[in-house]
């Protein structure tokens, strides 16, 4: 039995993961917990089994639903058959990675369906750049204020792909702003589906999805913030650092050194970051991740920035957050270390404290956008 209330394992991590972005519909809290009831930890075919069973329950129960003419629950069901494909997925072995295209496919297109049932709008889109295509979805607000939109660009981390992390960022359609979420090399169908793999100048593929947002016409480009979670908190202030469009900068953990800060720090997440350069060698790896780094980058960050990070963050080492913190050349900067276990937010992406930790973000980016 997985007790996710307090992770002291990788399955219950990656089920408290869920259990955050259930919050915002990606997934029931209670579905979870009976699923959860079966599992043993370590038992990666038993995990892979209970989550497979459950969505297809999930995507069974949508097809019903709509076919009975009930769009929101359909929708609902939908949304909910994605995360629970996502999760069938995570403990796969590098070997099996024809089941993991699999499973992701499934999971897109249940986001999909459920998406095209949605209000406001979720537009799936494509995003160009060089000789690769990105896909996304630009999500509309709720009930946006007079004028043109602020929009978020919510860039995910390491395994996280546009589907899952919309359940991340909802809140921003609630906010009034507009919402892009786009699957950056290394990430989802760019790695999944067409075999991207990441790269250290992800200031070439944001800029490309900046690019993408200022077309819309129904968005001001002066109000355009980068919000970037997990492993993003690399991506995200190292494209900051190049482009003058972004007004506001979010790391949702703070990442200076991808090699120190996270590949080095948390040996079990090492088989992924290979997978993300594109199935490489340990000592490859190590080589390549040397210019994922934001030494010279830093200090060419201008806009405000935020970053917010758990101090007992045991797969990204707080004090990269801190040094990037320290090194940022914007005048204004906020650093918030979530520290008291009794208060929650001290783990990864402070998945336990998103009540409180996603509206001060929010609040934070309100102010200046």
């Amino acid at each position: 039995m997985l007790d996710f209330l307090n992770p002291k394992h990788s399955f219950e991590s990656q089920t408290l993961r869920l259990v955050a972005e259930a919050q915002q519909g990606g997934g029931d809290v209670f579905d979870i917990a009976r699923v959860c009831r079966d599992i043993e930890p370590g038992d990666k075919k038993g995990w892979e089994r209970a989550w497979l069973a459950l969505a297809d329950s999930m995507e069974a129960k949508a097809k019903r639903e709509l076919a009975a003419g009930h769009k929101r629950t359909a929708a609902q069901n939908f949304f909910h058959a994605n995360q629970y494909f996502r999760m069938s997925d995570v403990f796969l072995s590098a070997q099996e990675g024809a089941t993991r295209t699999e499973r992701f496919v499934r999971a897109q297109r249940n986001f999909r369906a459920g998406a095209a049932l949605h209000s406001p709008p979720i537009e799936v889109i494509t995003v160009r750049c060089g000789n690769e295509e990105y896909e996304g979805y630009f999500c509309h607000p709720i009930h946006p204020g007079p004028g043109r939109w602020p929009a978020v660009f919510l860039v995910g981390g390491a395994d996280a792909y546009a589907e899952e992390i919309f359940f991340s960022g909802r809140q921003v359609l609630e906010r009034g702003w507009a919402l892009l979420l786009v699957d950056t090399p290394g990430r989802g169908s760019s790695l999944y589906v067409k075999g991207i793999p990441t790269r250290p100048d992800y200031e070439i593929p944001v800029k490309a999805c900046i690019d993408y947002v200022v077309s819309r016409p129904q968005v001001d480009p002066e109000r355009i913030a980068l919000l970037g979670i997990s492993m993003a908190g690399y991506y995200a202030p190292r494209a900051a650092g190049f482009e003058p469009r972004v007004k506001a900068l979010v790391a949702w953990s703070g990442c200076y050194s991808v090699l120190d800060d996270l590949y080095l720090f948390c040996e079990h997440l090492q088989p992924t970051v290979r997978r993300l350069l594109g199935g490489v060698s340990d000592a490859e790896a190590r080589a390549r991740l040397k210019s994922f780094t934001m030494e010279g980058v830093a200090q060419r960050i201008r806009c405000p920035t935020l970053i917010t990070h758990g101090a007992d963050d045991r797969l990204m080492n707080p004090e990269g957050a801190k040094r990037l913190f320290e090194t940022i050349g914007s005048r204004d900067k906020t650093l918030k270390i979530y520290s008291d276990p009794l208060a929650g937010g001290t783990i990864h992406c402070s998945h336990d404290y998103w009540a409180h930790n996603v509206p001060f973000m929010l609040d934070w980016l309100e102010e200046r956008l």
